[in-house]
């Protein structure tokens, strides 16, 4: 009976051990885990301390490159606001002139507007003209400023060039700041013979809208450059200047591009889209809608298997839609790094 109560106890005591021994040993490895996150951590840190800049009362948009150029990155969180534009910043946090470490993030409220405003009457109005008056609207004294959406261009014999002769919303319907305005404009009388203008170190949207009201076709041949304040300019193009040309042409363009490691809030991106076996020869467009504007960036009589490569100014989160015959075949979305 001793030797039964004996063995008993025996087996208690090493019971209590090993239960002892588990915790020391989960609290080790607890331990262990814990010091080498922290030391992870302390390693992986970027050591670079950074000034926080004050940005209030600043636009989203003009101080989105500095601050990614200044380590930090930005995280935006809408506000809206009946009595002043969109992209305002409201407040941030950290504060102005604090101390931190490159990569933090800085957190921005940002104004949105729902203010509703009449649009102007655009419809006789030269295109810059036009543009400038949806930039500046006056109402309950201040001033907004409100989008182009799609410029399509139509001959006339007898409207001037670039004279708007459509628009839509309609004068005097209420539209919010962030609605875009599209407007049909006359390309003049494009019959016959024209000159090719010198589109050289011009940007590549100018000349495609150019070319475009012309109704001339356009192809791009992309060349990589290392010089970021080229992207987007044409190097040439044949027809070269003061030729001529007659619509229907197809007008070929040499456009420098930049590539960006990052997405900065307003650059030039470049866009390549092979067109799908099933689908059938027609026209073939690509329509951008960013906060700029929306409008077209490409636009070709295409076959399958064909090649779509073209560049754009990109402003804010874009949507690229490829259409063939109007139909939209393809959605592409590009976006800034906000995280």
């Amino acid at each position: 009976m001793d030797a039964a109560v004996e063995k008993k106890e025996r087996r208690k005591r090493m019971f209590r051990m090993a239960a002892r021994l588990a915790v020391i040993l989960f609290i080790g490895l607890s331990l262990y885990l814990f010091i080498s996150s922290i030391i992870l951590l302390f390693l992986t840190k970027s050591d670079k301390e950074v000034t926080v800049p004050y940005v209030v009362g600043k636009r989203f948009e003009d101080v989105y490159n500095s601050l990614v150029r200044k380590g930090f990155v930005p995280e935006i969180k809408p506000y809206e606001v009946f009595d002043m534009d969109n992209g305002i910043i409201l407040d941030q946090y950290p504060e102005n002139g604090k101390i931190v470490f490159e990569g933090e993030k800085i957190k921005l409220v940002v104004s949105r507007s729902k203010v509703y405003l009449p649009v102007p009457n655009l419809v006789g109005s030269k295109l810059p003209f036009a543009v400038n008056k949806l930039k500046n609207i006056n109402y309950n004294d201040r001033s907004y400023a409100v989008g182009t959406g799609v410029i399509s261009y139509i001959p006339s014999d007898t409207i001037a060039e670039s004279t708007v002769i459509e628009q839509n919303p309609e004068p005097g319907e209420e539209i919010s700041p962030d609605r875009k305005v599209n407007l049909l404009v006359s390309s003049g009388k494009v019959e016959g013979e024209m000159k090719m203008p010198n589109l050289r170190t011009q940007s590549v949207d100018i000349g495609f809208d150019l070319l475009l009201s012309r109704g001339l076709g356009i192809s791009e041949e992309i060349i990589i450059t290392d010089s970021e304040s080229k992207s987007g300019i044409i190097v040439s193009h044949n027809p070269g200047a003061g030729e001529s040309i007659q619509a229907g042409m197809l007008v070929k363009l040499k456009v420098y591009y930049y590539p960006q490691r990052e997405k900065p809030y307003a650059a030039y991106e470049r866009v390549t889209y092979t067109v799908p076996s099933d689908e059938k020869e027609g026209i073939f467009e690509a329509y951008i809608d960013d906060s700029s504007s929306k409008r077209i960036r490409f636009s070709r009589k295409m076959k399958p298997g064909w090649k779509i490569d073209f560049i754009f100014k990109r402003k804010g989160k874009a949507k690229i839609s490829i259409t063939n015959n109007k139909k939209v075949i393809e959605t592409i979305w590009i976006e800034p790094d906000f995280n």
